[in-house]
């Protein structure tokens, strides 16, 4: 069977099981509906892959000797702590015909924590850490885990989330593939000086020119952090949470400021903004940032993470975890 026959039925049977999802129940394939649609058939935007050991991996430099299988993971995420051991077996099985590459997204994750990871767990497989936000950006990464696999002429073949037999016949027939198939260019992404814009949950759009001349504050959120890491990272749930609240009152006295909050993508669905809001009583105006373009532009790599700019759109400050200091970073605005 072609390759791409294969991957249109995993394809296709990954969009049935969503459909056939509880709602409103959201899983992590309804999450990967979106990303799967921008990349499959598309061939790979050029990415430099930062390796836990310091070395440097073009993907470029790959394509046209081996097929890539990426994964996108963090520690935090259950998924994908439970799903390691079927990576591992895929790099122990493929390693010398596939190159697998597990991909931390970097977000509330630091070095020391994926390395203690890797040696708890004793993993082989090469690890890589955003540390930009950059690989979220060019491939679309809306849910965790979230898989992408490249055939060896640089087209993105499958994206999915689950460990599942369509994942395992899509490994298999990147090696049956032989290459050369037409693909589309890659989607265009976000220019280092395009004007960032993001749409907000009641359908308006939000931009930075818009407010030339004042200041305004972005907080950078995820809309699951405050619950999903209760029990297992209990200060960083409680950090999400008072910040949150913290913007909350000061936007009411600081009333000249623009408040807008930024959510990133993983796991996140106007539904579950739209829950986060409710659960910590927060109005402010919140958009999800779609592609990670947002958080990749201003370098996030921690969320909460509000960041202060000025009427010129010059960064004046940037406060994370509780907020503590939220308020009197707020002076350096007058």
């Amino acid at each position: 069977m072609k390759l791409t026959k294969t991957i249109a039925a995993a394809s296709l049977m990954a969009l049935a099981g969503s459909a056939r999802a509880a709602k409103p129940a959201e899983t992590g394939e309804d999450h990967a509906i979106g990303p799967r649609q921008a990349l499959v058939g598309r061939r790979a935007a050029p990415a430099l892959l930062e390796m836990l050991d310091g070395e440097r991996v073009a993907l470029a430099d790959v394509i046209g000797r081996k097929p890539i299988y990426l994964k996108f993971w963090a520690t935090w995420c259950v998924p994908c702590r439970k799903q390691m051991p079927h990576l591992e077996a895929a790099h122990r099985k493929y390693g010398d015909r596939i190159a697998v590459f597990a991909v931390d997204l970097g977000l509330n994750d630091s070095v020391e924590a994926v390395r203690e990871f890797r040696a708890a767990h004793g993993l082989t497989v090469p690890i890589a850490i955003d540390r930009d936000g950059s690989l979220a950006e060019l491939f679309h990464v809306a849910v965790t885990p979230q898989h992408v696999l490249i055939d060896r002429a640089g087209v993105i073949r499958y994206v999915g989330h689950g460990a599942t037999p369509e994942l395992d016949a899509a490994l298999d027939a990147l090696l049956r593939d032989g290459g050369g198939t037409s693909a589309r260019a890659p989607r265009a992404g976000a220019v280092a000086d395009e004007p960032l814009s993001l749409t907000m949950l009641d359908g308006s759009r939000f931009t930075l020119a818009g407010h030339a001349g004042r200041p305004v504050a972005l907080t950078f959120v995820s809309t699951s952090f405050d619950t999903y890491l209760a029990k297992s990272r209990p200060a960083m749930a409680e950090a999400c949470a008072v910040h949150a609240r913290a913007v909350e009152s000061l936007r009411k006295s600081h009333d000249r400021i623009v408040w807008v909050t930024i959510a990133h993508p993983v796991w996140t669905s106007a539904s579950s903004a739209g829950r986060y809001r409710e659960r910590l009583g927060v109005s402010t105006p919140i958009g999800i940032d779609e592609g990670g373009t947002w958080f990749h532009r201003f370098r996030v790599r921690e969320v909460p993470t509000t960041i202060l700019l000025d009427g010129r759109g010059v960064e004046v400050a940037r406060v994370q975890g509780r907020g503590d200091d939220l308020e009197r970073a707020l002076a350096r605005l007058r």
